[in-house]
């Protein structure tokens, strides 16, 4: 990275990190109102770090993988859902410029980003129509879509999954994010009946998780040639390690208030608990150096004039960056159980980030098991199975 960008991308991650004590406050409230509020996204904007996944031609900032990674991990510090939703609101413009030029100036409009949603599960259904296509489902999870003015929906058709984005204003958004932990992510459902996409801003999944995509095209910025199913998958286990960065510090700081009521001795001069603290220690770290060299190595792969990796070394890709993730949660827990029953107390923030590592950790990018499976097939010469290769 030129001295200049790194100095920018190095700007960019404190400013994250100056969030974090806003963010932490405003979660009782993104919990009651099931959404972000207007005044977090407004500093994601004041911070540049909504653009900042964007071309420089368009007033981007161009960021690397492992600085988005960054930033995403300081905001979910400060509460998870905010993290979840500012890493997607980044990336999701950078999906958006993946389309070709004629999508992009509708959507973009002469601005540099713009508030999207993506939600692909389960796929709708296109049928070919003159002009475009006509899509039809009910997809669930879309997060962000509370703040978005686009959302790009996965649908199936006989030429092949498309990606297709619609303004939200021609959707309509279900109310259905009644969750004990996320809530902040209004993560609601987004059904369409028939609706009109032109040819243009439906883009094949293939085509989207090449390094040809028309965006990778038009501009000179190397994520836009990254597959997709490389980036956005990375928020998941980001968002976890940078919530037990936070169980790590709010455990520091509540620890030295308690004390046995059998002995009066402080809790944190006993060896259990010490013990504790320094496996949930070790437990992050070895999430962050794992998913640190998977974005190491998803960087040198997709460097102009390399081949796509092989189907091993891809299964190696996903066994990290889904361990990363398990293993963060693996510290949360830990953390909790030594945090006594106070912290359950509505309100608490232990008490938000035990509801919210229960949620998350239910997410099918980090279902270890499946992952581990389809992975150790592929690792054994047995290909996928049924899995969809193009989204391994």
């Amino acid at each position: 990275m030129h001295q200049t960008a790194a100095l920018a991308a190095h700007e960019l991650v404190v400013r994250a990190e100056r969030l974090v004590p806003e963010l932490r406050a405003r979660g009782p409230e993104a919990d009651r109102i099931g959404q972000l509020p207007d005044a977090t996204i407004a500093d994601y904007e004041a911070a540049g770090l909504l653009g900042a996944m964007m071309p420089a031609e368009v007033g981007g900032l161009e960021i690397d993988l492992r600085t988005f990674a960054a930033i995403t991990r300081a905001l979910a510090r400060g509460d998870a859902s905010s993290g979840w939703i500012g890493g997607f609101l980044i990336s999701h413009s950078w999906l958006l410029a993946k389309f070709g030029a004629e999508a992009q100036d509708e959507i973009f409009a002469g601005r540099t980003w713009v508030p999207a949603a993506a939600a692909a599960a389960p796929p709708g259904r296109a049928e070919r129509v003159a002009g475009g296509y006509e899509i039809t489902g009910r997809w669930r999870f879309a997060s962000g879509i509370m703040h978005s003015e686009w959302v790009v929906l996965m649908a199936a058709s006989d030429q092949g999954p498309l990606s297709c984005a619609v303004p939200v204003e021609s959707v309509t958004i279900h109310k259905t994010w009644d969750v004990p932990g996320m809530k902040g992510t209004g993560s609601n459902d987004v059904e369409a009946v028939k609706l009109f996409v032109p040819e243009y801003r439906a883009l094949g999944l293939a085509e989207a998780s090449g390094s040809d995509c028309p965006g990778g095209k038009l501009f000179d910025y190397p994520l836009l040639r990254y597959p997709m199913h490389r980036v956005l998958p990375l928020i998941h286990p980001v968002v976890a390690l940078g919530t037990a960065d936070a169980a790590l510090e709010l455990f520091r700081e509540g620890i030295g208030n308690r004390v046995r009521p059998q002995t009066g001795g402080p809790l944190a001069d006993e060896p259990t608990v010490q013990q504790v603290y320094g496996e949930a220690a070790q437990l992050v770290r070895t999430a962050e150096l794992v998913l640190g060299d998977a974005v190491d190595i998803i960087m040198a792969a997709y460097e102009p004039g390399r081949a796509e990796p092989t189907l091993e070394k891809r299964a190696e890709l996903n066994l990290a960056v889904t361990y990363a993730g398990v293993t963060a949660f693996e510290a949360v827990d830990l953390l909790i159980r030594a945090s006594g029953a106070s912290i359950h107390r509505t309100g608490h923030p232990m008490d938000r980030i035990c509801r919210d590592t229960q949620v998350m950790r239910n997410h099918g990018m980090l279902d270890w098991k499946y992952v581990s499976s389809v992975s150790g097939r592929a690792l054994l010469g047995r290909g996928l199975g049924a899995h969809n290769e193009t989204l391994f």
